[in-house]
């Protein structure tokens, strides 16, 4: 049994540029390099694309006042221009004087700046002091790759809390850009039990949408016992994805992770659970390009750990958090914040366009709890939001530094209602994408 709803910290680590190294197979893993971890490949960047960031440095009126400065900003949360801006959550704020509660506008969210305490980043879960997250991809985004069009893919599926083994569950990737999922989110309204509700929802879904790749997990090599295994002879490259992740109804909950893309081309550089250490990249840290997605070398494929929720940890978690359940509906989200080196972001503060009751964790990674009172990410960037009411929604982060209130995260889902969604964006990605509704 894994910890409950250690999910938070572990579910969301990197995983596309190293990491263990399934067998010939397709079924198996072997410790190569470090563990990536599992949920969050650093291929789950944010949108780009269309004008939206702000504007000339000042715009939006003097420090304190004024519009949504977008990415970045100068001190006192300006509104300093991005060479690439990236589009607001559309129909959201456009000025900090929309917000409330001392929130400001980034990225048409109104987001809770954490407390003053500086952004720094962590490394194998050790806080480094006097730190600073890299965020330059959010001023021009990491170029893309000009390796394949598409690469295979693998990876383990683990599981959080009570549970079996989630072996023959499916797995489905969609592309973010057309996965639509409005239709089907009334599905299992007028079901009084959650099991069903789920059942009218993925069934909606399995009828209405096509998956560009589909698989079923299977039992692992020894070395994994306790984990699935996943395979798939080909992911398209350049193109965010949604993965899918559904089984018994009993057993599991319909797990939902968002912002997985792959930039073709290979960093060379394994990336451990809790970020990349400085100190362990013996050659030119500036020549490498840390929004790389493959390994593998001249036989390149791309490495990713996903993370299914079990239904025990649906019912058992929520009350360790002070929130006696979830209500029939709504879902829950949880992430891990990376820089754009891959690095976990701490002191960072998520926020939602559509919030439920935000959730930050302790500090001790072998028994990763909810902690009551904490209001900004831990060494390991967790964060969680319980009851969040289905429907279009976006997540954006913020962290300070050098007196700014910079973003550090931003992405767009999708919360059906009685799923969880996995969000862990690794900085922001090449290529521009924007979902449907």
């Amino acid at each position: 049994m894994r910890p409950i709803w250690a999910f938070a910290a572990a579910a969301l680590t990197l995983a596309a540029c190293g990491g263990k190294e399934l067998n010939d197979s397709g079924g198996g893993a072997a410790d190569a390099s470090p563990s990536p971890g599992m949920g969050g490949a650093p291929g789950m960047g944010g949108a780009g694309g269309a004008p939206g960031m702000g504007g000339a440095p000042g715009a939006g009126g003097d420090p304190g006042a004024g519009g949504d400065p977008g990415v970045g900003g100068e001190p006192g949360m300006g509104g300093a221009p991005a060479p690439q801006p990236v589009a607001p959550f559309p129909g959201g704020c456009t000025a900090d004087a929309e917000c409330s509660g001392g929130a400001v506008c980034r990225l048409g969210i109104c987001a809770t700046p954490p407390p003053m305490d500086p952004g720094l980043f962590s490394c194998m879960d050790q806080v480094i002091p006097g730190s600073s997250p890299a965020l330059d991809c959010w001023r021009t985004p990491p170029p893309s790759g000009d390796g394949p069009a598409e690469v295979p893919a693998r990876g383990l599926l683990e599981f959080f809390g009570d549970g079996t083994k989630p072996v023959g569950l499916t797995v489905r990737f969609y592309d973010f850009a057309t996965f639509d999922p409005r239709d089907c989110a009334d599905a299992g309204a007028e079901q009084n039990d959650v099991i069903d509700a789920r059942r009218a929802v993925e069934d909606c879904l399995d009828a209405a949408t096509a998956p560009l790749a589909e698989t079923t997990t299977v039992d692992c090599p020894e070395a994994n016992a306790e984990s699935a295994c996943w395979s798939v002879d080909a992911l398209p490259t350049h193109r965010q994805l949604v993965v899918r992740i559904s089984g018994d109804y009993q057993l599991w909950v319909p797990t939902y992770t968002y912002g997985l893309y792959i930039n073709p081309c290979d960093n060379g550089h394994p990336r451990t659970t809790s970020g990349t250490c400085p100190s362990d990249v013996t050659d030119d840290p500036d020549g490498i390009e840390w929004g790389c997605d493959l390994q593998g070398g001249d036989q390149p494929f791309f490495y990713r750990d996903l993370t299914v929720i079990s239904q025990a940890t649906w019912i058992s978690f929520p009350p360790t958090a002070g929130v006696s359940r979830l209500e029939l509906g709504n879902g829950a989200v949880a992430g891990r914040q990376y820089d754009c080196h891959g690095q976990s972001v701490v002191n960072a503060a998520a926020s939602f366009a559509r919030a439920g009751t935000p959730i930050y964790f302790n500090g001790n990674p072998a028994d990763v709890l909810p902690q009551p009172g904490r209001v900004q990410t831990n060494a390991r960037g967790t964060y969680a939001s319980l009851n969040v009411p289905a429907g279009p929604n976006g997540m954006v982060s913020v962290a300070w530094q050098g007196g700014a209130l910079e973003v550090v995260g931003y992405q767009r889902f999708f919360q059906l209602p009685n799923t969880i969604v996995m969000i862990n964006p690794n900085g922001r990605k090449p290529v521009a994408v924007e979902p449907p509704y």
